[in-house]
């Protein structure tokens, strides 16, 4: 497949439709010849007639699909210009829907018929420009104006060659550089005054056009839907044809004239990938890697990338116009605004954002970047889209990026308000891509996300006696895991919110408790905790030692969605070979076939064709846990979303009492100093006598 088929297929179909007999008599009459030739022509088969009208006939087929199918075996049909009902519908699954065709008719059908006879064979005019892009030598061309020539043309600005040299030189220059010729021919046949673009292929992918005058055609396929990667080879058709006799025609060939063509050009079709990852930024702890969940710190700056394989890209006709992301960032995630785009070859390092291992980095005029709020979510939507210079980037024929990994990102901080929800449900971030390609009312559109989760702490402050001031309380929270202290503002008393992280103890933030002894902390990560009482009310002891506590952080599966392809039919056997082989197989982010991945394999209409998409998948959710000293603690829910906070009860008992001075405690410190003397004169007095 890939490049040797598109180059055997432009092989086939200039031999098999350019149709050139050399060997049958073909003559061209002059307005005043006009007459005597329709005579002819009607009298003998054998004859062109120039006034007959011909027509054309086109059916479009995805062949990766059809070959990954079994529905079709390279070669194994023969392209002769005549109709194949056979063929059309074994491949009737594999219709591609909006293809254009444009075709150019280049000139006429002459007879060279030198010196009295001695040479006597078919040529056919085309225009300078185009022997120009053939690279056809003025010297190998026929001169009509010879005045040996029994039919000199009078015609000025054309030149004559025969099928045979049209045919090497097409062949030759597809085979040298088949990019760029291809995109040379259909830029010229598109741009040309004297083109006609075909109507879109329909559902059946077919297309046609009729009342063509007899001559030569260059056709060239000028725009395709998304889903297409190879355009079909440019070639050339002769109006009138010579039959041909093929697998399914008992006809001898090489014995007519066909005025109407059938052709069966193919094409190669895939599609981009699209994956969303996240992590903490590493300046605020975080590690290497990008996850599809992440828990994080409110005020932390997360890393966010987009991750996009870009399709394949063969010639103009296959050119991307679009190429367009949409984020939707969560109302408790705010954007940064300081979107970049990297481009790799090396798929590791793209799933890395290694920069310095990128090919380019992209960050003036080749995107824009413009954002809104969504005024009933709360949501903030991003839009990145490629701008006509980085479209034109990307479709360069020889410095382009097809086949590319495309690296969309960005920073986004956690805010340190009530926006940020904390629990199970998450923070979560939708990505979706958009992309066009020449085709512009068919475009195809994949999915995918990631979820930020934060967490709390629930304190109740206890005094033994119920008479503490709570107030009077201070904690001190230290993330061990991250090696630093918790930083925090105060909205109201005892309602904090986590604003970040130091390294230095005197910068961390003071929690105290409300006046009702409850302390609320929002926004801290799924991270082992030492929260150290620092102060309490008068009269009573503080912690003997710090509170370990651990909170393990929610995580979910989630598997982005997957493009899928023309006639793809999940529970058909055709839609599981397709899935096997489809390019190598259609897999999902993890690797797996998606005929047996998680997410649901979809039968979708898209734009009038069904491609079976494999639909986002998010599941398997693992809700988050805390320990308190070892111990498994509870967690309380917050508006709505469950394991949210830590439940914690702190206990602080009354002092031992200790003697006091003055008073009646002097008083009875003499009474014991006394009892002790008179104790003490009385052993004296006895250890005496006994001596």
């Amino acid at each position: 497949m890939g490049k040797n088929f598109i180059k055997t297929m432009g092989t086939s179909l200039l031999a098999g439709l350019i149709c050139l007999s050399c060997t049958t008599s073909v003559f061209a009459q002059s307005a005043g010849d006009m007459k005597s030739a329709e005579r002819d022509a009607l009298g003998n088969g054998d004859v062109i007639d120039t006034a007959k009208k011909g027509s054309l006939s086109i059916y479009k087929y995805d062949m990766t699909a059809a070959e990954a199918a079994g529905a079709y075996t390279e070669g194994e049909h023969t392209a002769t210009g005549e109709a194949d009902d056979t063929l059309q519908q074994k491949m009737a699954p594999y219709a591609v829907e909006g293809v254009e065709f444009t075709y150019l008719r280049c000139g006429d059908i002459e007879t060279y018929s030198y010196d009295g006879g001695k040479t006597v064979k078919v040529v056919y005019e085309i225009p300078e420009d185009l022997r120009g892009l053939l690279q056809l030598e003025t010297a190998d061309a026929v001169n009509m104006k010879d005045p040996k020539n029994a039919n000199p043309c009078e015609h000025t600005g054309v030149w004559h060659y025969t099928s045979q040299q049209l045919s090497d030189a097409l062949k030759m220059a597809l085979d040298k550089d088949d990019v760029k010729m291809k995109s040379e021919l259909e830029a010229y046949a598109a741009s040309s005054e004297q083109a006609v673009a075909m109507t879109m292929t329909d559902k059946n992918g077919h297309t046609s056009a009729a009342d063509l005058s007899v001559g030569l055609y260059l056709l060239v396929e000028t725009k395709v839907p998304e889903q297409i990667v190879a355009s079909c080879n440019p070639w050339f058709i002769s109006l009138p044809f010579t039959n041909q006799s093929g697998n399914w025609n008992s006809e001898e060939g090489g014995q007519k004239w066909l005025y109407d063509m059938t052709c069966y050009p193919k094409n190669q079709s895939g599609n981009p990938t699209l994956d969303k990852l996240v992590r903490q930024s590493q300046n605020n702890g975080g590690d290497a890697l990008y996850n599809s969940t992440e828990s994080a710190s409110e005020g932390d700056v997360l890393d966010y990338i987009l991750i996009s394989k870009l399709p394949h890209i063969t010639s103009r006709a296959t050119w991307l116009t679009e190429y367009s992301f949409r984020d939707v960032l969560s109302k408790g995630l705010t954007y940064n605004q300081d979107v970049k785009i990297a481009l790799y070859h090396d798929a590791e390092a793209a799933k890395s954002n290694l920069l310095k291992k990128a090919d380019a980095v992209w960050t003036g005029d080749m995107f824009s970047q413009n954002y809104r709020k969504d005024t009933k979510t709360g949501d903030t939507i991003m839009d990145v889209d490629l701008t006509d210079q980085g479209l034109a980037a990307i479709n360069d024929s020889q410095n382009g990026f097809s086949d590319y990994y495309m690296v969309v990102y960005y920073t986004v901080k956690v805010n340190s308000d009530a926006t940020a929800v904390l629990g199970d449900s998450g923070n979560p971030n939708d990505a979706a891509l958009t992309w066009r390609r020449t085709s512009q009312n068919f475009s195809n559109t994949l999915e995918d996300k990631c979820v930020v989760y934060t967490f709390g702490l629930n304190l109740k402050k206890i005094f033994s006696d119920e008479k503490g001031d709570a107030a009077k309380v201070q904690f001190r929270l230290y993330n061990k895991t991250d090696d630093c202290y918790v930083t925090a503002k105060e909205a109201e008393q005892g309602v904090y919110y986590v604003t970040g992280k130091t390294a230095e103890k005197e910068e961390a933030a003071i929690f105290r408790p409300s006046s009702k002894g409850i302390l609320t902390v929002n926004g801290i990560e799924g991270d082992i905790y030492q929260l150290t009482e620092i102060a309490t009310d008068n009269g009573y002891s503080l912690l003997k030692d710090s509170v370990t506590i651990e909170i393990t952080s929610t995580t979910e599966t989630i598997i982005p969605s997957v493009a899928g392809t023309t006639g793809l039919e999940a529970d058909t056997e055709a839609g599981r070979a397709i899935n096997q082989r489809y390019a190598g197989g259609i897999a999902d982010a993890t690797g797996a076939n998606v005929s047996e991945s998680k997410g649901t394999q979809q039968v979708e209409t898209a734009n009038g064709r069904t491609i079976g998409k494999t639909g986002l998948y998010e599941g398997e959710k693992v809700s988050a846990a805390a320990k308190v000293d070892g111990i498994d603690s509870s967690m309380s829910e917050m508006t709505g979303s469950a394991n949210a906070r830590v439940d914690i009860s702190i206990l602080n008992n009354k002092s031992f009492l200790l003697p006091q001075t003055g008073g009646r405690g002097l008083y009875f410190a003499t009474i014991l100093g006394a009892a002790a003397v008179a104790v003490g004169l009385t052993l004296t007095r006895k250890r005496r006598k006994d001596v």
